[in-house]
């Protein structure tokens, strides 16, 4: 074990410095490549992503868009890393803002402001928000069980100026951060508890929905700000859109639903218009164990997303 989780820290340190030292275009080509391998050797999530994007695209032939979707993971990884060690200026030049009244509006309200994003275009670019708008804001980030690993993760998210919070308290901590008027951003579109969380119309499709960001919102009191950060023809393209006070929903559980519905929506209202860049690879309307199913028996999929829905009291 020992063995192992030294090659893997010393291959996690050879890739760092591979992205670092060859030239851009070389090594998100190499990496490219090496997307496309995985598209053929994992066929599971190959499946995944195909299944979900003919039911919430209603697009028949998809091959060439789950390819592209291994390849957006790809320069996830590297951008990330290349991202981290440019230069205040560097960055600014290879990064559109778009909307930034939104959220000089939402910061000028006074009150804690939580930033929302999806798993679309490359949501670590983000992070760098205060070295392209000085925009302090905070996260919460899983820590890995290797002291090690975590430690490379930590050293590039650490330079992109927005500051992490450990995985621990969790919701309170959260709630206490906008309560003191701090801005912290959140990723909101991860699967639900089938028992717990609501169900958000996502295509046209009832999506099991973590309800915590729509919850920590209004006990927060928050602004809630959407922005995205979509790759179009090389150049990052981080756009704000309208900010919604959280507590405009009302403080019932009802208000959490109509939140989390708001927050679902605005998500897929990006990917439409980017749907290479969500990622698909990730079974959003089933559980792992279900999929698998539908896939190894070739059973109807939006039959089970809805008849899930349909057992929910």
């Amino acid at each position: 074990m020992h063995f192992l989780l030294e090659l893997r820290y010393r291959a996690a340190l050879g890739v760092l410095a591979i992205i670092r030292v060859l030239p851009y275009s070389m090594i998100l080509n190499l990496f490219r490549c090496l997307a496309a391998v995985a598209w053929l050797v994992l066929p599971y999530h190959r499946k995944v992503a195909a299944i979900q994007m003919r039911s919430a695209l209603g697009i028949r032939d998809v091959h060439l868009l789950t390819l592209k979707v291994f390849m957006n993971q790809a320069e996830i990884l590297v951008d990330a890393v290349r991202y981290a060690y440019l230069s205040d200026k560097e960055i600014r030049e290879k990064v559109v803002v778009k909307n930034s009244e939104f959220l000089d509006e939402a910061l000028a309200s006074g009150r804690g402001l939580m930033m929302i994003t999806g798993h679309i275009g490359n949501w670590e670019i983000l992070s760098h928000l205060p070295r392209l708008l000085g925009t302090q804001f905070c996260v919460m980030a899983d820590q890995r069980e290797d002291p090690r690993l975590e430690s490379i993760v930590d050293r590039i998210r650490t330079r992109s100026g927005a500051t992490i919070l450990p995985p621990r308290g969790k919701a309170l901590m959260l709630i206490r951060e906008l309560r003191k008027g701090s801005t912290i951003g959140m990723v909101i579109d991860g699967r639900g508890d089938v028992k717990d969380g609501p169900f958000c119309d996502v295509f046209g499709l009832p999506a099991p929905t973590n309800p915590a960001p729509a919850f920590i919102a209004i006990k927060g009191r928050a602004i809630v700000l959407p922005v995205a950060a979509v790759k179009i023809d090389g150049t990052y393209h981080i756009t704000f859109h309208k900010p919604v006070y959280a507590v405009s929903y009302g403080t019932d559980e009802d208000a959490a639903r109509n939140v989390s519905v708001f927050m679902q929506s605005w998500v897929a209202s990006v990917v439409k218009d980017h749907p290479e860049q969500w990622f698909w690879l990730y079974s959003r309307w089933l559980k792992r164990s279900d999929m698998k199913r539908v896939i190894k028996k070739g059973l109807d999929f939006k039959e089970h997303v809805f008849s899930q829905a349909n057992k929910k009291p």
